[in-house]
């Protein structure tokens, strides 16, 4: 038997809710980053493997 949990279905809206705002905000990043030159793109690497490094 369950035990009834009145703010599951809150819980539940709200993780909608950020995994919809963390959709539009990586898809807006995305766009924004397909539309910068190649070596933007360089950049942007070089980026993530040196936070990789260090973090």
């Amino acid at each position: 038997m369950s035990k009834y949990d009145p703010y599951e279905e809150v819980r539940e809206n709200k993780a909608d809710k950020a995994a919809d705002d963390w959709r539009e905000t990586s898809s807006r990043f995305w766009r924004y980053l397909r539309t910068r030159p190649a070596e933007c793109w360089g950049f942007f690497v070089a980026g993530l493997i040196i936070g990789g490094i260090f973090f």
